[in-house]
């Protein structure tokens, strides 16, 4: 089907703005990005065609408000269940890349009947398998090399990084996602120690999708996700590091549309 262009807005949640891109037609999906909100995602309208999508900001990221009662990824999760409640869908696919992994795990978990199936995308939540580098202490271009695999992809993720001196607004974006990205998720460093004991709760297919060359969280960290959703299904990705959606586009989208639908 014909990929369609999503429209922004805001959508009030219990006095969090929320910014909410959407479009689409088909089955309902809730699709959580990753850390840096601004960061490109080809992959996205690639799913317009099958699926209504909805794209939000993570309330303290990018283009959304503060929530100042949002001090962990749990509390993240009770607001996302909150906008579904506000959007009037009671049950929806759900996909989370990275943190929005974290965070997309969590709500399967607290509120398993709103979720028909579920794709965490390199997700965070889970300890690192091995030692993780941390991301915390890189800037913007050395993160981007970290977390880009495809030499031509990793090039042009670097000299977007470099660019945002000259975009304030994009910069100031980008700082203020980093600081609520180390406010949640620095200690412990990108996991939850209860999550784990907790994923059983999920009553729903899981798919796991992984970067083949994540430098960030390394494939081997998949080991767990099995570990306590043995039922889950795995596929690597390959030519591709921590953001599969954005160095493999198609071949994500691919995985994401057969498995849900």
């Amino acid at each position: 089907m014909t990929a369609t262009t999503l429209a922004a807005e805001y959508v009030d949640v219990r006095d969090t703005r929320i910014w909410l891109a959407r479009g689409g037609a088909g089955p309902p999906l809730l699709y959580l990005p990753d850390g840096d909100t601004d960061a490109a995602d080809p992959a996205l309208p690639l799913l317009t065609g099958d699926f209504r999508v909805y794209r939000p900001d993570h309330p303290g990221f990018g283009r959304s408000g503060d929530d100042p009662a949002a001090d962990s990824v749990l509390d993240l999760a009770f607001r996302y269940v909150d906008l579904l409640d506000a959007l009037g869908l009671d049950r929806v696919c759900l996909a989370g890349l990275s943190l929005g992994g974290w965070i997309a795990a969590q709500v399967a978990v607290l509120a398993p009947e709103r979720v028909a199936k579920l794709v965490l995308a390199d997700p965070a939540g889970l300890r690192p398998a091995g030692p993780a580098p941390d991301m915390f202490t890189l800037d913007p271009a050395e993160l981007a090399a970290l977390v880009n695999h495809e030499p031509q992809v990793r090039a042009a993720a670097i000299a977007a990084a470099r660019a945002m001196t000259d975009d304030p607004e994009r910069l100031a974006r980008y700082l203020r996602n980093r600081a609520a990205l180390a406010h949640l998720a620095w200690n412990p460093y990108l996991h939850d120690p209860k999550l784990a004991g907790r994923l059983h709760r999920i009553a729903c297919p899981v798919l796991l999708i992984w970067g083949a060359h994540d430098g960030l969280l390394p494939p081997e960290t998949a080991r767990a996700w099995r570990a306590a959703l043995p039922e889950a299904r795995l596929e690597l990705v390959e030519h591709a590091g921590h953001r599969p959606q954005a160095e493999q586009p198609a071949a994500f989208a691919a995985l994401v549309r057969e498995f849900l639908t």
